[in-house]
């Protein structure tokens, strides 16, 4: 790789030291993800960047799973007609407003890092940039591909299950049933249940993976990006830099991001000049993701974000794999694009991810030496070059649109 690094970097192996220093379990509510959380606050107040630790709540898989057995307990109810105990379970609950929220299992706990670098210029209505990328963990007792077979298997039970529970149960409450077709549903209700929770216990293990690829490396590019930009400030974006936690929980600490600052980034930035990327897994190579869209590029008329970053990686004879994906990686970008379509704007989102590198995730085999660092420098110097090109280059609202 042939590359000349423009960034005022202390040294090429920056990238890599973080992925070093970040090899550790991070997964979800663990005191690994809180020393991950403020590993990388601490690296952004030793450059005086503008940072805050932002704490949200959530619905996890184990409250999910609650829910679960209190609808297979209602089913059998139902099936039984014992409507009685039901009543009294809900009258109980809601009668004293100190048991109305209890649950017997929680909501899970998570956290945000957020940094933010002001543009050099003042301006009231000017755009943003938001570069994301998750930090927490997930590990599991299966390979990535099985995995993902089990997370469909999960869903088509899932789903058809609270179906029936829901309304075929309250049918055979309504309509007599005779005892083989009784016996049918609650056969039906065990199996169900055994499939979820063997997949359940299948699946988690919080102790094997690393994170390194997933996505340490992001982290990594993330801070030097961002201690980069405070050296270097752009002169019409605002940064902001997201480290989200949750990601592995379905995209939580981004989603909660996109929920709650919705109002603001619409009332202070022009969304439609703004835009996001997202850096998830650069191990063994630069990925990038695209995803077809009639819509989105019959929109753009002079600025195609993922086209940019094509261009700026060939310029910098940086070896990028583009590829277009039917269905997209599931992570924290969808956020984004769903921020997009909420907006109504032309805001813009592209996704870093070496699908190749999946082999090793979410399993003890995604150490630090699968990320290489002349391609997290290479992925890095992607970023702030385009970011750089872009911001010299001025859009107005009717080009963007």
């Amino acid at each position: 790789m042939n590359t000349i690094l423009s960034l005022d970097l202390n040294h090429l192996d920056a990238s890599m030291d973080h992925v070093k220093a970040l090899a550790f379990t991070r997964s979800l509510s663990s005191t690994g993800e809180t020393k991950a959380a403020l590993y990388i606050k601490n690296e952004m107040d030793e450059e005086n960047i503008d940072c805050l630790i932002d704490y949200f709540a959530f619905t996890g898989a184990k409250r999910l799973f609650m829910r679960l057995t209190y609808i297979i307990l209602f089913t059998y109810l139902i099936v039984f007609r014992l409507l009685l105990i039901i009543f009294a379970y809900f009258s109980l609950k809601y009668l004293f407003p100190r048991i109305r929220n209890y649950s017997l299992v929680g909501k899970e706990g998570s956290k945000n890092v957020i940094a933010k670098i002001k543009a050099a210029k003042k301006q009231k209505k000017r755009s943003v940039v938001i570069l994301s990328a998750h930090y927490d963990t997930f590990s599991t007792n299966l390979p990535y591909g099985i995995q993902k077979i089990f997370f469909f298997l999960f869903r088509i039970i899932l789903i058809p299950y609270v179906i029936f529970a829901v309304v075929i149960a309250n049918f055979f409450f309504i309509a007599e049933s005779s005892t083989e077709s009784t016996q049918l549903i609650l056969y039906f209700t065990l199996i169900e249940f055994a499939m979820t929770t063997i997949i359940f216990l299948l699946i988690y293990d919080n102790n094997r993976s690393m994170g390194s690829v997933d996505n340490a490396s992001g982290v990594a590019i993330l801070i030097e990006l961002a201690k980069s930009l405070k050296r270097n400030p752009l002169e019409n974006y605002d940064v902001i830099l997201l480290w989200s936690g949750g990601e592995e929980w379905g995209l939580k600490g981004s989603k909660a991001f996109c929920n709650k600052y919705r109002n603001y980034l619409e009332e202070k930035y022009d969304l439609h000049s703004s835009f996001n990327i997202n850096i998830d897994m650069v191990g063994s190579y630069v990925g990038l993701e695209t995803h077809s869209s009639l819509h989105l590029r019959r929109r753009i008329k002079k600025f195609d974000l993922n086209k940019k970053l094509e261009e700026t990686a060939n310029e910098l004879n940086i070896p990028i794999t583009v590829y277009d994906k039917i269905f997209e990686t599931k992570t924290d970008h969808k956020s984004f694009q769903t921020f997009a379509k909420k907006t109504k704007s032309s805001f813009q989102v592209a996704n870093f991810h070496s699908a190749k590198d999946s082999k090793f995730i979410h399993s003890s085999r995604d150490t630090p030496d699968k990320c290489y660092p002349e391609i997290l420098n290479g992925c890095l110097e992607i970023c702030y070059e385009t970011l750089k090109s872009i911001d010299s280059t001025t859009f107005t609202s009717k080009e963007i649109r």
